[in-house]
């Protein structure tokens, strides 16, 4: 009978590597507490480092961002109606430029 595998949440992970990070405990009381391999809760903060430093990455002021991805999806939407009439500029032989 293979061993059971125990699946941490999300929740439980940060709660294990943020007190590794405020220092309330350490890596080695924290492992043996949770039955838990060293390189496994060091790749989870690693990861939590990492997630934590996009979220802090500059954003765009007063919804700047959501206008900038609503223009490149309209900047797609309009390439997607060009193209075609590209092709069949291409394909008619049509020295005009489309519109």
């Amino acid at each position: 009978m293979k061993p059971k595998v125990k699946r941490w949440s999300a929740a439980k992970k940060a709660e294990i590597v943020l007190a590794l990070i405020k220092g309330t405990k350490n890596l080695v009381d924290v492992c043996r507490e949770n039955g838990l391999k060293q390189s496994g809760v060091e790749s989870w903060k690693e990861e939590f480092l990492t997630a934590g430093d996009r979220g802090l990455k500059a954003n765009l002021p007063n919804g700047e961002d959501r206008e900038v991805k609503e223009l490149r999806e309209k900047v797609g939407e309009l390439l997607l109606e060009l193209d075609p009439r590209k092709k069949l500029l291409a394909l008619s032989g049509s020295k005009r430029k489309p519109s």
